[in-house]
């Protein structure tokens, strides 16, 4: 079953920690299915490894902005806007591919990542970049200005929960596909991670994410498994 999300219309705390709970707080080791919405976040992009000072500069950045945004918002430092309410800062994501004919980590020259945290509708660039200036007179040593609003669109998509090592994904990401080839999908998008766990303080093996892939149906594949009698995934977008 695919589960169909709303976020625009969302008006208070408990359906936001709801829509969040929906995204990947809940989402199980059992492949799902959810047709997402588009969503505001926060991001950076880069090309260098996870290990990196790029990349981990792009968190601190992100992270300062985020709680600068909560903060400001709730004590009164940003001027609210219509809509407002209280929120829960989520999970870090990032979206990784390659220029290249497959995704290699390592390898900057054809790496490339977005990562964002996702934020209400109600936030607009304006108020991102007042979020921005409060930041950097704290702390000018953290790339602010990479920051920007985005709308991330992704759609329908397949989801699963790994738990350890982020070098241990290949099995749960192997599930994903066979899941997607017996259902006459194909991926469509690019390779998602969100961070449930923070690594600072969670045992290697112990660690929670959710590996997404947005799909489409595959035509030639459909009429395969027609023809065999397979299983055939409803296509709830068009």
């Amino acid at each position: 079953m695919t589960v169909s999300l709303t976020y625009e219309s969302i008006r208070t705390t408990r359906g936001y920690d709801d829509l969040l709970a929906a995204l990947y707080m809940k989402v199980k080791s059992t492949v799902c299915e959810a047709d997402l919405p588009p969503v505001r976040g926060i991001s950076v992009a880069g090309n260098q490894p996870p290990a990196s000072t790029q990349y981990q500069e792009a968190i601190a950045a992100l992270y300062g902005i985020g709680y600068g945004l909560k903060m400001g918002l709730k004590f009164g430092k940003l001027p609210r806007p219509e809509g407002y309410f209280d929120y829960r800062v989520g999970a870090l994501e990032t979206m990784w591919w390659s220029t290249g004919r497959t995704l290699d980590i390592g390898d900057p020259e054809t790496l490339r990542w977005l990562t964002y945290l996702m934020v209400p509708a109600f936030v607009s660039k304006e108020l991102v970049d007042e979020a921005r200036q409060l930041a950097k007179a704290k702390h000018t040593e953290i790339p602010y200005d990479l920051v920007s609003l985005e709308v991330v669109d992704e759609g329908r998509c397949v989801q699963t929960l790994h738990v350890g090592p982020y070098d241990k994904e290949e099995p749960t990401v192997d599930r994903l596909h066979r899941y997607i080839g017996e259902r006459g999908l194909q991926v469509s998008g690019r390779h998602h991670e969100i961070y449930i766990s923070d690594p600072r303080r969670t045992a290697p093996a112990k660690l929670k994410t959710v590996i997404r892939l947005a799909v489409k149906p595959d035509p030639a594949a459909q009429r395969r498994l027609a023809a065999e009698g397979g299983v055939l995934s409803q296509n709830r977008r068009g």
